[in-house]
């Protein structure tokens, strides 16, 4: 049953009844003007009057992220090439189709200010229909407009703000999409995984919007091209390099410093390198007068590089990279030696090649390599001596290639092999004599995929994509069949229903240890006693454009299931010389909710008011007793508020409010004295009882951010300076609850009393930005 579905599809996909007429194709690539980088997303099309207002084209595509498009099955006459999009000025040019000789066209597009931009330019009404669900894009320049915590500016935290995107607590910038934890999101970075995507133990995201051109968010029902994790997909891709002169760009932070350098190497090369690096460690040594002696020594830095080279019109070779590292280390007076340590070092050899006006291709060699590294020594007391180390290598190929037919079909395929190597170091000395590797776990396994999809225009008004992904992972032999389809019914020109289904595996799990409160979290593979993670997930979505285009409204309702999900065992503790994969407990959860978004697009003012309600619980056989709980991250209500607006010339401002009904906890109810020799024994501990495991919850939480910032030039060198105002009516939102001894004024008596933990009050901050 399963070879028949996949020969199926395969043949569906790439069967297209012949035409009964003549006809060419007219492709190319979209740059812009000035930098040469390329235009990813913009939608090109044919008309046959020069007045295209109000009318539907002919036909149309969307560029791909080479900047590379193609309008199949053209009839010969005379057109009208349309391309157009927000943030680029309208080009129109006359084309003339000769019957059976393609034609190559390859332009230019000027960038224009969005605010003096008619909003009838983003009309949707004539641009070609598309299947996508769930997908949201997101500009690096919105997100340096809006509100920070220490001034430095941060992808995740806007991706927060959208509906359906939560984060677990205020210290923390993981994305929690639609009921999946962080390790079920897939974070591409110019096609690479990055393991790892947060700096300071999730309080900053590890991707530098200076050096990203392109971000794509899709929270569910993702196409077949993508694989490999359960909830989302965040797509990135980094800028090229400018072509025309050198440039650079930099800030400063609170906490760190960034550059940003970029320009042509020749005539057909180009080159991108972005660097940021945060100075606690150094503020700490100036502040205690050059000593480190009571302070730990904290720092990141982070590195993006990308170079590219055009050998002829149909071929171009890129090679990106990217580099971070954190590193936490005791101060110098301590007893206690520590190192904790963790980054992500990626690399992505690319060839790009045109074999036709109706084929691309896209070759990739990628290599990915992922540390995590704690290591304890004490010097009084070497019982206490601790070293865990957790690490990824993954070797991988990949080949895709994007075929068009025919005006109403573009089809994708492509084929991976990832060859993934983990390792885990675990040692612990409990007698004064070391005890080395009580577990070493090293495993080497396969990946491969194929995959194949269709975005097919059935009618005028219904599109589709329809696609499949065959996986298999060579630990516990496991092969997945996942179908993929999303579609979109026109109900007008302006609205449109939307929905999609999806199945995925997860073969890489992230388990998190809660014995201790080091950050020792292990990536560990599937093998025949761990399963692979699964989900299937339905979207259904209403989509209204008004305004002229102006506003968008969305509304989407979806469901989540959920198999074979991993947490450690209800003791929570890490047992020595036990297989780690005995430790774990599989269960299952779901999800559900509502998601409304109402988006204005273009104008002074831009911005969003985004709600959710939704719903995700958990069950495992040996946690809770069994029954279901909600994870921490459950949120029944999340609203959000965000805008920019220019106020004048040189000044604008940033806002955001968010609201959110309170996260899960567990809960003590009571506490009682035991004794473990008897009742005459003085001493004992004290233990507490609890409720089900996250069955109560805390305050709700909210709060309001603005960022202020006054652009200006020196010697004709564009400046920026920001204030940011964080938690401006000082909230005071919670972070936890502890239980501890405190002073009753009534009684007169110490007792057990819980008391709130919260983290950051009203705080304001400056930041500087420079071009050149």
């Amino acid at each position: 049953m399963l070879r028949l579905s996949v020969l199926i599809i395969f043949l569906f996909s790439f069967t297209i009844f012949a035409q009964n007429q003549s006809s060419s194709t007219v492709s190319g690539r979209v740059t812009e003007s000035l930098s040469g980088e390329s235009v990813i997303s913009l939608r090109v099309a044919l008309y046959k009057d020069s007045i295209f207002t109000d009318k539907k084209p002919l036909n149309g595509a969307i560029t791909n992220k080479f900047g590379f498009y193609s309008i199949a099955k053209v009839i010969p006459g005379e057109y009208y090439f349309v391309a157009r999009g927000v943030g680029y000025a309208t080009y129109i040019q006359k084309i003339i189709v000769s019957e059976g000789e393609p034609l190559r066209l390859d332009i230019k597009m000027e960038i224009e200010d969005v605010r003096m931009q008619e909003i009838t330019v983003t009309a949707e009404k004539d641009q070609p229909a598309s299947s996508r669900i769930s997908q949201v894009s997101i500009s690096t320049d919105f997100v340096n407009k809006m509100p920070s915590l220490g001034g430095e500016k941060d992808l995740f935290r806007v991706l927060q703000l959208l509906p359906g995107v939560q984060q677990s607590t205020e210290l923390s910038s993981g994305l929690y999409v639609r009921g999946g934890s962080p390790d079920q999101n897939l974070n591409l970075l110019d096609g690479v995984i990055v393991y790892n995507p947060s700096h300071l133990g999730g309080f900053l995201s590890v991707f530098n919007t200076d050096a990203l051109r392109d971000v794509k968010l899709i929270k569910g029902a993702f196409p077949a091209q993508y694989g490999g994790r359960l909830s989302s997909v965040l797509d990135m891709t980094m800028k090229e390099g400018t072509k025309d002169k050198f440039s650079g760009a930099g800030g400063i932070s609170l906490i760190s410093s960034r550059l940003t350098l970029e320009g042509p190497i020749d005539k057909n090369s180009s080159f991108m390198v972005s660097g940021r690096r945060m100075y606690l460690d150094i503020l700490t040594w100036l502040a205690q007068g050059g000593s480190n002696d009571d302070v730990p020594i904290y720092y990141f830095y982070d590195l993006n590089a990308k170079v590219n080279y055009q050998l002829s019109e149909s071929d171009r070779i890129f090679v990106s990279g990217f580099f971070g590292r954190d590193v936490l280390k005791e101060p110098s007076n301590s007893n206690e030696n520590f190192d904790i340590s963790w980054g992500n070092a990626t690399a992505n050899i690319r060839w790009m090649h045109i074999v036709s006006p109706e084929l691309f291709t896209n070759f990739s060699f990628i290599y990915t390599d992922y540390t995590f590294g704690t290591e304890i020594f004490n010097e009084r007391n070497i019982s206490e001596n601790f070293n865990t180390q957790s690490h990824i290598k993954d070797f991988m190929l990949r080949a895709e290639a994007e075929y068009f037919p025919a005006k109403n079909h573009s089809i994708k395929s492509g084929v991976e092999a990832i060859l993934h190597n983990f390792r885990s170091d675990l040692s612990f000395d409990f007698t004064n004599e070391f005890i080395d590797n009580l577990t070493k776990k090293e495993i080497q396994s396969l990946e491969a995929a194929i995959y194949v999809q269709d975005e097919w225009k059935i009618t005028d008004l219904l599109n589709a994509n329809i696609g499949s992904r065959l996986f298999y992972f060579q630990g516990g032999d496991y092969f997945a069949f996942e179908p993929r389809i999303s579609a979109s019914y026109s109900l007008s020109d302006r609205t449109s229903l939307t929905g999609g289904f999806a199945v995925a595996h997860q073969f890489l799990h992230l388990i998190v240890r809660n014995d201790i409160t080091l950050p020792t979290d292990l990536w560990f593979p599937s093998t025949e006693n761990i399963k692979p993670s699964r989900s299937w997930q339905g979207v259904l979505g209403l989509e209204h454009i008004f305004a002229g285009g102006e506003y968008l409204f969305s509304a989407e309702i979806y469901y989540k299931d959920m198999q074979n999900l991993y947490e450690y065992k209800e003791e929570s503790i890490f047992t020595f010389g036990i297989p780690i994969e005995d430790q774990f407990t599989a269960g299952r959860g779901e999800a559900y909710g509502l998601e409304l978004f109402l988006n204005k697009r273009i104008g002074s003012f831009t911005g969003w008011v985004g709600y959710t309600l939704a719903w995700t619980r958990r069950q495992f056989d040996e946690l809770n007793g069994g029954r279901w709980f909600s994870p921490r991250y459950d949120r029944r209500h999340d609203v959000s508020f965000v805008l920019t607006y220019n106020i004048a010339e040189s000044w604008e401002i940033g806002a955001s409010w968010v609201y959110g009904t309170g996260q899960a906890y567990t809960m003590p109810t009571g506490m009682y004295r035991f004794n473990p020799i008897g009742e005459n024994y003085f001493g004992g501990n004290d233990l507490y009882q609890y409720t089900d495991r996250n069955g109560a919850r805390l305050p709700a939480f909210h709060k309001l951010d603005l960022n202020f910032m006054y652009k200006f030039k020196w010697s004709d060198y564009p400046m920026e300076f920001s204030i940011n105002l964080y938690n401006v009516y000082n909230r005071r939102n919670p972070f936890a609850w502890y239980i501890t001894d405190g002073y009753n004024e009534n009684t007169g008596e110490y007792e057990k009393q819980l008391k709130q933990v919260t983290l950051f009050p009203f705080i304001p901050t400056i930041g500087f930005s420079f071009q050149f």
